[in-house]
């Protein structure tokens, strides 16, 4: 069944992301400052009860990285393209995968998904913006270095297992 939602997500992907991407890369970019942040995230699952958790969404280019975070636990990773003031998402994780359509309504995106085993019914899922995402830092990264360790010996040639005397 999760090969069935990762092929949902995947075909969704390559039909609809050419379609959409092209039309949305213009609106997009001009409102990529504006989405991307931390939300707060309640809904209700396909279980019939409700849940809450951690919503973040990062820009990639002209579309969107979205991870939730669910009882302390990264449960799904979507990509989605925005249209106006509409964000849609095909999203995966371990135990499902589906779609999701959110209107962006100020620092809300009230949200109607589904999954290929939801047997037909669509839940709703409100993000509400709790912070927003850090500021790039001027100043240079620095990395420590990794301690200095010999030099690994080099490798001597082996013989085949089939019976030649020649090195390979």
């Amino acid at each position: 069944m999760r090969s069935a939602a990762l092929l949902l997500g995947v075909l969704l992907a390559l039909c609809v992301g050419p379609l959409v991407g092209r039309a949305a890369e213009k609106a997009a970019a001009a409102d990529q400052t504006e989405l991307p942040g931390i939300y707060e995230c309640q809904g209700t699952g396909a279980d019939g009860r409700p849940y809450r958790g951690a919503v973040i969404i990062e820009p990639d280019g002209s579309r969107f990285v979205v991870r939730w975070i669910i009882a302390s636990e990264l449960t799904a990773v979507g990509v989605g393209i925005r249209e106006g003031n509409m964000l849609a998402v095909s999203f995966f994780g371990p135990d499902s995968g589906g779609v999701v359509l959110y209107r962006i309504d100020g620092q809300r995106l009230l949200g109607h998904w589904s999954a290929p085993l939801a047997e037909g019914q669509v839940f709703e899922e409100t993000l509400t913006r709790v912070a927003s995402p850090p500021e790039p830092s001027s100043a240079p990264q620095v990395t420590p270095s990794a301690p200095s360790r010999p030099a690994p010996r080099p490798r001597q040639p082996v013989a085949p297992s089939f019976g030649s005397s020649r090195p390979i």
